[in-house]
């Protein structure tokens, strides 16, 4: 049973006429109506009832308001001076909703806003200082009432700016609004709250907002309309406090302070629990609600208040022994001046046998070392207790730090019955790290290698290994070789800077987590001492003092300082290549040259200077050097082998000895064509438009040279007759990286056979082909049909030719054709599954299937001078679409007009009756020869128009006659479905599509047996053509 109660008071929503109550439910509304509304205005509670208590709602307000209106104003208008400020006033209708205001011209566009012009809160707009610019009639405040979907414009404002007699003065800021130097606001929280500072003078002052007693969020705050406005959405009590808003300009400052004080309405902390309950329980209802002021609670049972017995302790409602008579719905109410919440708390008191609602012989998995729990849930009332070891108070088991003896099978009982579940539980060896990445020292550009090494337990899956770089996630990305994660290893191929930190492997599986952290330093050499100085100068010695430099997180173990000589070498090394060509076969002949920058004569220090030129190869050479000396650059050396590494120095030579030991750099000879195609290439089909293409890795002294990527020809495969035929096959190729073995092609042409090959390239070119495999695209979604030719052999079908697709993409199965009509029927047909025709508001229909082997397909049935929308479909998909018409004249409708009134015809039978019966007096007097007075004066002053009437019969129509009546308005002017070359074309095409009923096929046929269509008029006024069409208009024809 469901009542409600408005303002303290009883109220039955089924008694007034105007609300509707919902069947089955306490919910009723007001339709809308054109009355008052003003009575249903109050403070509304619902009661629900039945045999176990009573529930209460919370509190519903309804406020009702007229719909606003403008009240009679008088026009505005202002006159300023220009730089003064100025307020136009909006004052909108007084609303409970903030309405929308737009401040707009006579035209309704926007009065555009800025740092000088503003609108404020109230609706006002605002000028800091004004210009001749701003001088206008026609200044509208709209006001916007959204929930009404009412719009109320205001009278408009004139305001005229005079120009000043002087030169225009500066002004320092003050206030508009809010005025003074200070406001306070209070506002609950999760409202949203705006200050405003808005703000004369000139030039026009800057706006800067602070919070006084702390730092202002930006996260929490924003502004809007040129810093005029801070905004605070969502508000909470951490943003009471001081916020001053300060302008400047030129001239000086003000600034305003706002203290905003935030409150809340009552919100719940803790709620009570609904439970079952057994006879003789202790039953314990918390509740607890917070609120700025703080709220009071109160209890009530069924909506009544609680018996004073009854222990109430800080919101907790205790209620001891509890018997069947207490089952009942008890509310918990918090209330501030703020306002009340309620919540309903359901306390059933029964008895019911007790029930394991866990499933029996669930498997439990934990890795050791971890913690588990297996549930045991119940139900009844009383609660049952249930016994297994280390319980929780829910019953459920808990086991921690798990080991491998605590697997096995376990039971759960209820106390003082039978009732028992089983679980199992099995314990896997935990997972570990037995290798951890290490700290490792790299230089700069260098390569790093990290690993990390895992074991975990065979019965579980394969784990995810996941790298993090100072607590963030490393991913190996395609566009990029920053990182090379295999596996349990991650490589960095080249060493930076921003590459140092603390690097952590975590190895996670479905149970567990085991981590390991390594990291990287950078090192490289020591920078060179600083602010050296020299000291003591002797005959062969010297004291030299410095600062070092950076040490580069790696200790400087010393420094060696030898002064024999200076030199400095900038040297670099250039690949040369000569080829001869001996017998069509190419011989390369490998040689390097080093270049380098010669000293300055002055450090020679002596006589008999020379280059001492050092070359070995990096690998496989032994410690030897090959030397050379040398007056100038440069040095080539031959026969050095296809990219190899070579360890190059130079050092000054004199006669009175070798320079300092100089710095070796490595260089490379020239690369070659690679000389092997990559193995075990093969294709995997992943569609009818892509397959995956993939290789083993190329052996890389085989490439001779370094190595830029793989390249992947693909070509389809020609038929002999096709190649007879001279039609060329396209070949397409797409390039990868040198670290991919993979690569996946698309846009393959269904149902083809392709052939591909792969080879290695470097700078020098690319290597051979691999041998070629070749492979079939599957069937795929055929093209749509290369042609579509209409024609029409009859007015009533139509015949299709078309050819078949340039694409079929298989083995095609069928055609299915679709029309449509246009705009002038509404009538539709539909041809197989394959073709639809249909007008432009009809709907699609399907033909019969048409078999891929025809070339055309005729449709029936059509109308002439009809428009369709043609479609050819193939699995759901159209292949082909198009509009056609068809052949012949054009069904038109009569457009209604006076001309069908019954009162019109009746005037027109009246004027025909007077007509005949003048008609016969006329042929009476005629036969007797005599003639009426009358008619010898009208013989007199006859008109030229009236001549033809005397010297020819009444009824018989002269050549005159048949051009006025051409003249008078026809129901076929416009359409000229009525006119000569109309019939004639009509009469002579037989493709068009008409569908008519035989009465009227009849008569258009009889058009065509007219001996003359073009001594007839075709006015649907003219009787003779009339008769020629059966008594019908020739518009009546072809609407019919």
């Amino acid at each position: 049973m469901f009542r409600w109660v408005k303002d303290g008071v009883e109220f039955d929503p089924s008694k007034d006429p105007e609300l509707s109550v919902s069947r089955d439910s306490g919910t009723f509304s007001l339709t809308a109506k054109d009355g008052p509304i003003h009575q249903y205005q109050g403070r509304y509670n619902c009661y629900a009832s039945n045999d176990l208590g009573t529930a209460v709602s919370n509190e519903a307000r309804i406020v009702t308001e007229n719909t606003p209106t403008l009240q009679k104003e008088k026009k505005v208008s202002k006159k300023v001076e220009e730089g003064e400020s100025v307020v136009l006033p909006c004052n909108p209708p007084n609303s409970t909703v903030a309405p929308v205001i737009h401040w707009m011209d006579k035209k309704l566009r926007h009065i555009q806003q800025n740092d000088r012009v503003i609108q404020g809160r109230d609706g006002n707009l605002y000028f800091s200082h004004v210009t001749e610019a701003d001088s206008r009639d026609d200044y509208t405040c709209n006001t916007q009432f959204p929930s009404a979907r009412i719009i109320v414009l205001k009278e408009p404002i004139k305001l005229t700016v005079v120009p000043s007699n002087s030169v225009v003065r500066n002004r320092r800021p003050q206030m508009m609004r809010p005025t003074g130097s200070h406001s306070s606001y209070l506002v609950l929280s999760g409202q949203n709250l705006e200050l405003e500072c808005i703000v004369q003078g000139l030039p026009s002052p800057k706006i800067q907002w602070i919070r006084k007693d702390g730092v202002l969020s930006e996260s929490r705050t924003s502004k809007d309309s040129y810093d005029r406005v801070l905004r605070f959405k969502n508000i909470s009590e951490s943003d009471s406090g001081e916020y001053q808003c300060t302008a400047t300009n030129l001239q000086g400052m003000i600034t305003h302070t706002y203290s905003i004080t935030v409150e809340a309405a009552p919100y719940w902390i803790k709620k009570p629990k609904s439970q079952l309950y057994a006879p003789g329980d202790t039953v314990k209802l918390d509740c607890k609600a917070d609120g700025i002021p703080t709220p009071d609670v109160t209890w009530s049972i069924n909506d009544i208040d609680p018996d004073p017995k009854r222990s109430l302790k800080h919101g907790v409602l205790t209620l001891k022994n509890v018997e069947l008579s207490d089952t009942a719905v008890y509310q918990c109410k918090a209330v501030n001046k703020h306002g009340s919440i309620l919540i309903n708390a359901y306390v059933y008191v029964i008895e019911l046998p007790p029930q394991i609602l866990t499933e029996d012989g669930l498997m439990y998995s934990v890795a050791e070392g971890q913690t588990t729990e297996m549930a045991c849930e119940t139900f009844g009332s009383p609660q049952p207790n249930v016994t297994w070891m280390s319980q929780l108070p829910d019953g459920s088991l808990q086991i921690s730090n798990a080991s491998l003896n605590d697997s096995g099978q376990y039971t759960c009982t209820v106390s003082n019955s039978k009732i028992t579940i089983t679980a199992e539980l099995d314990v896997l060896n935990k997972t570990v790290i037995v290798k951890p990445p290490l700290a490792l020292r790299i230089q700069r550009g260098k390569p790093a290698t990290l690993t990390c090494e895992y074991q975990v337990d065979s019965r579980q899956y394969t784990p995810q290994v996941q790298w993090r770089k100072n607590g963030q996630k490393l991913t190996e990305s395609s566009d990029s070789d920053k990182y090379m994660i295999d596996e349990s290893t991650l490589i960095i191929p080249e060493v930076k800077e921003e590459d140092e930190g603390i690097y952590t492997c975590e190895v996670i599986t479905t149970l567990d987590m085991a981590e390991a952290s390594g990291s990287i330093t950078i090192v490289d050499r020591p920078d060179s001492p600083t602010q050296i100085q020299m000291t003591e100068p002797k005959d062969r010695s010297v004291t030299l003092s410095w600062t070092p430099g950076d040490h580069h997180n790696s200790p400087v173990l010393g420094t060696v300082n030898v002064f024999l000589f200076r030199q400095q070498f900038k040297f670099t090394i250039v690949n040369v290549r000569n080829s001869h060509c001996l017998q069509k076969n190419t011989v390369w002949l490998k040689t390097e040259s080093v270049f380098l920058q010669e000293m300055d004569r002055h450090s020679f220090n002596g006589p008999g200077f020379r280059y001492k030129v050092m070359w070995r190869k990096v690998l496989g050479s032994g410690p030897s050097w090959h030397t050379k000396f040398m007056t100038s650059p440069p040095f080539t050396v031959t026969d050095v082998g296809n990219f190899s590494a070579f360890d190059i120095k130079v050092q000054a030579v004199n006669e009175m000895g070798e320079g300092p030991e100089p710095k070796s750099t490595i260089g490379y000879s020239g690369e070659d064509y690679p000389i092997e195609a990559p193995m075990d290439v093969g294709v995997a089909l992943i569609n009818s438009t892509t397959v995956v293409v993939k290789w083993a890795p190329i052996n890389r002294e085989t490439v001779r040279g370094r190595l830029q990527g793989y390249k992947v020809i693909y070509c389809t495969v020609l038929s002999s007759e096709r190649v007879r035929e001279g039609k060329p096959s396209n070949i397409s190729f797409l390039i990868t990286d040198s670290n991919e073995e993979r690569k996946v092609l698309g846009d393959l042409q269904p149902y083809s056979h392709y052939g591909l090959s792969v080879s290695v390239f470097n700078n020098k070119g690319e290597g051979p082909q691999s041998d070629p495999l070749t492979f079939h695209t599957p069937e795929g979604v055929p093209g749509p049909p290369s042609s579509l030719l209409l024609d029409s052999p009859s007015e009533t079908e139509m015949t299709l030719h078309w050819t078949p697709p340039t694409q079929p993409n298989g083995v095609l199965k069928g055609y299915t054709l679709k029309y449509q009509q246009g705009a002038l029927t509404n009538m539709c047909f539909d041809l197989c599954c394959i073709v639809c025709i249909c007008p432009g508001k009809g709907t699609w229909k399907r033909s019969e299937r048409v078999n891929s082997s025809q070339s055309f397909y005729t449709l029936q049935g059509l109308q002439s001078g009809s428009e369709y929308r043609l479609k050819i479909d193939l699995k759901n998909k159209t292949l082909w679409e198009d509009e056609i018409q068809t052949a012949g004249a054009k069904v038109m409708e009569i457009s209604q007009g006076f001309v069908t009134e019954s009162w019109f015809i009746g005037l027109i039978s009246a004027l025909v009756l007077l007509l005949l019966v003048l008609l016969i007096l006329c042929f009476i007097k005629r036969s007797k020869g005599g003639k009426y007075s009358v008619k010898e004066k009208e013989e007199g002053q006859i008109d030229s128009e009236v001549r033809p009437m005397n010297n020819e019969a009444f009824g018989e129509y002269s050549d005159n006659e048949e051009k006025q009546t051409a003249s008078q308005p026809s129901l076929c002017e416009d359409s000229k479905l009525c006119t000569d070359d109309t019939l004639d074309d009509y009469a002579n095409s037989m493709q068009t599509e008409v569908i008519m009923d035989e009465s009227l096929a009849s008569q258009s046929s009889r058009v065509r047996d007219v001996p003359d269509p073009g001594t007839q008029e075709s006015s649907p006024l003219n009787p003779a053509t009339a008769i020629s069409h059966n008594g019908l208009p020739n518009s009546v024809v072809f609407l019919d």
